[in-house]
């Protein structure tokens, strides 16, 4: 009986150990990153944020996010998510557009989830 159930307890921990190797997702890293300032007739001052993301392990999905921080006062002026998939190793280009006011100086950032 005792066997059994050191079989039993064994077995257990086997199948927990391999469920557990692929808990482990993306672990994501921007490599470039770039903003442009365009005019848009329909937004008026737009900045185009362009940012190369690197998967550096296992494949999984990927939140995007570009924030367009005012150098002045330091506020959000907007921010704009996205979530994509990127397989292990591999890397993605993103493209996300946000919102300015004409006159004010910001500067962009890029966040990975």
């Amino acid at each position: 009986m005792g066997r059994r159930i050191l079989l039993v307890v064994m077995a257990a921990v086997l199948v927990l150990a391999a469920g557990c190797t692929g808990l482990g997702g993306p672990e994501p890293r921007v490599v470039e990153d770039s903003a442009t300032q365009d005019l848009s007739l329909a937004r008026g001052l737009v900045y185009n944020v362009k940012a190369v993301i690197q998967n550096d392990w296992a494949d999984g999905d990927v939140t995007v996010t570009a924030k367009l921080i005012d150098k002045e006062k330091g506020f959000v002026r907007d921010e704009v998510s996205t979530t994509i998939f990127i397989p292990s190793g591999e890397t993605r280009e993103v493209s996300l557009t946000l919102d300015g006011d004409a006159g004010r100086e910001y500067q962009h950032s890029i966040e990975l989830s």
